[in-house]
């Protein structure tokens, strides 16, 4: 399969799956906005990526998009084990996990900011000095150290979250082991498809002429079929708790009762649901 029947297959996939995804989004709502938000954002980028490459003379930008498109579906595992955490401990100070989130945020744009300033200052140009050579590359391989540290971080995130238990019956307890389970279940590929690009960048300045890059087998096993993996992982684990706002919600509103009327047990039907 040549590049551009790559990119066409590719097209027409996340084309059929950003409509599930959306489906996701509007289900979650706020309370999984975060994550989903950014789940809908990869695969647009990858839908906009994928047309650009079936045309010439769009190297550059579709380096640029290829360079920030690992970006949305690091921020997308980050949001939905947010989600996650809130609905298996429902007391969990809010603010602090916010202030997680955007460092998580911070590092990964500071990796991409790396990466970008490194690949845009050499691609496309000629009888570049040695030491300007080296320079970017330096800049490319801090900017992948940056997101390496930010997978790290996510993966201990995410195996420290299984620690968390409701001290409660608390309804949305199992949608919330769902979703963690669907992110756990997603670090393995999102580390190999962070590998390869990492690889890649790398290569495109030390060995622009490494039969790597232009490897169709590499790319699909370590690129196109991971990212999708993770983008059907998350999905089926979105669509399983699409009714977990509602329990949310209305464990929210319950618990929110004041104490003098007396706290009654939680009503059946929403201990089934997540």
């Amino acid at each position: 399969m040549g590049v551009d029947a790559l990119s066409a297959a590719k097209l027409a996939i996340y084309i059929v799956l950003i409509q599930p995804s959306f489906y996701t989004l509007w289900k979650h709502g706020r309370t999984g906005l975060l994550g989903w938000f950014y789940l809908n954002a990869f695969c647009v980028l990858r839908i906009v990526t994928d047309a650009m490459t079936l045309h010439p003379n769009t190297g550059t930008a579709t380096l640029i998009l290829a360079s920030i498109g690992l970006a949305p579906l690091l921020f997308a595992t980050a949001g939905i084990l947010h989600e996650a955490r809130l609905a298996r401990e429902p007391g969990m100070n809010n603010k602090i996990e916010w202030i997680l989130q955007l460092q998580f945020h911070a590092i990964v744009i500071a990796g991409v900011v790396l990466v970008i300033i490194g690949i845009v200052s050499i691609e496309g140009k000629s009888n570049l000095t040695e030491t300007t050579l080296h320079t970017n590359q330096h800049l490319v391989e801090a900017g992948a150290g940056v997101m390496v540290v930010a997978w790290l971080a996510l993966v201990l995130w995410s195996l420290w979250s299984t620690r968390l238990r409701a001290t409660a019956d608390v309804p949305s307890f199992r949608g919330g082991t769902i979703l963690l389970h669907a992110v756990i279940a997603t670090l393995v590929f999102n580390g190999v498809r962070l590998v390869y690009a990492i690889t890649s960048l790398i290569l495109r300045i030390t060995h622009p002429d490494s039969g790597f890059l232009t490897s169709t087998a590499a790319s699909v096993c370590l690129s196109v079929v991971p990212e999708l993996l993770v983008v059907i992982i998350f999905l089926v684990g979105g669509l399983r708790t699409r009714n977990l706002r509602k329990t949310m919600k209305t464990m929210n509103k319950y618990t929110a009762q004041p104490l003098q009327t007396g706290m009654q047990p939680m009503p059946a039907q929403y201990n089934s649901q997540y």
